[in-house]
């Protein structure tokens, strides 16, 4: 760190106590960074660090004790010296954390920036709708573009309000449609499912677990050359190996043959449906169905609240142009018919 800010002049103010690995002291790194200044220390993964010298000694980087003693140290020379800023992450799960070392060190570090700590709130939803579409999506600059996405997003709010009692009430307010144009290509649904439902799962890293998801579904989509109007739960191909790992490795172990069986794959009770009867099949309605039913439900088996109701189904399912009904048919056959859904 010290030699980040100001090279070998920089080391120098730390080096005999980085050769005895102890922590240096609270005015030594006053001075240093006053000298730096301006200076933002970004410290990622801390927890994890520390956790590894939990308990062992003789280690060249120091003991457990003298890193957070260090801890405390930089945040109270980062309070004296001009113009810096520590800014740290800290895991919100338990997995993240990782056993006793993990836990004490966690409960130390939180101690430690609790007497001068400014609480950095993650990204809300809806700026985290803006961040995945940024990273898997070039800006959208051409004007006819723009007026495309206008177009795609105006007939899916002239239809959610042509067919009201179909859909949930917040799809038909106006805010709707503005938050349609902030996540296009991808519907605000599958958004909702992700960030709200599957956010919940202690291995789900919100920003993160989202874009690795996505990222498999649009390269999918990219190669099936997908003509759908957006990316909605339903277009998830979850039969797809990088899309299904992607999905069960936050879930239990036997949820694979729950979706070889009832969700999505080639002997699939949805596909074989829509196989049997045309109506359905014009549409793939069971299979967007089922799709749609494992993606908001999957995540709340264990929850108070399980599932997702038939108009948040109707809303993941179908686009304009479509008959609402046919799907509503595909899922109460599908009610019958499966096993797990």
């Amino acid at each position: 760190m010290a030699h980040q800010l100001l090279g070998a002049k920089g080391y120098a103010y730390v080096a005999n106590a980085d050769l005895k690995g102890v922590s240096p002291g609270s005015e030594t790194l006053r001075e240093l960074f006053s000298e730096a200044a301006p200076c933002l220390i970004l410290i990622d993964e801390w927890v994890a660090y520390l956790r590894n010298m939990y308990k062992v000694e003789g280690l060249p980087s120091g003991s457990f004790e003298s890193n957070l003693t260090f801890a405390q140290a930089l945040t109270e020379a980062a309070r004296l010296a001009p113009d810096t800023l520590v800014v740290a992450s800290i895991p919100a799960s338990n997995i993240e954390i990782g056993g006793e070392g993990g836990h004490e060190a966690l409960h130390r570090i939180q101690n430690t920036f609790a007497r001068l700590e400014s609480n950095w709130r993650p990204a809300s939803t809806e700026e985290s709708f803006e961040i995945v579409r940024r990273r898997l999506f070039q800006p959208i600059t051409d004007t006819q573009l723009f007026a495309a996405r206008d177009a795609v997003v105006k007939a899916f709010c002239d239809f959610y309000r042509s067919d009201a009692s179909e859909f949930p009430s917040t799809c038909r307010e106006g805010d709707y449609e503005r938050r349609m144009k902030a996540a296009y290509p991808i519907h605000p649904e599958l958004f909702d499912q992700l960030f709200n439902a599957w956010s919940t799962l202690d291995k789900f890293q919100r920003t993160r677990g989202v874009l690795r998801l996505m990222a498999s579904v649009i390269h999918e989509l990219w190669e099936r050359d997908d003509k759908g109007l957006l990316i909605m739960p339903s277009a998830v191909p979850i039969e797809a190996n990088p899309v299904q790992f992607e999905l069960t490795r936050y879930l239990e172990e036997n949820w694979v043959p729950v979706i070889e069986k009832d969700v999505d794959g080639p002997q699939s009770l949805p596909l074989q449906q829509d196989r049997e009867n045309p109506n359905l099949g014009r549409y793939s309605a069971s299979r967007r169905v089922a799709r749609t039913l494992f993606l908001g439900s999957a995540p709340t088996l264990h929850m108070a609240n399980k599932g997702v109701s038939d108009q948040q189904i109707k809303l993941g399912c179908v686009q304009p142009g479509e008959a609402v009904a046919t799907f509503g048919d595909a899922l109460r056959r599908l009610t019958d018919r499966a096993t797990h859904l």
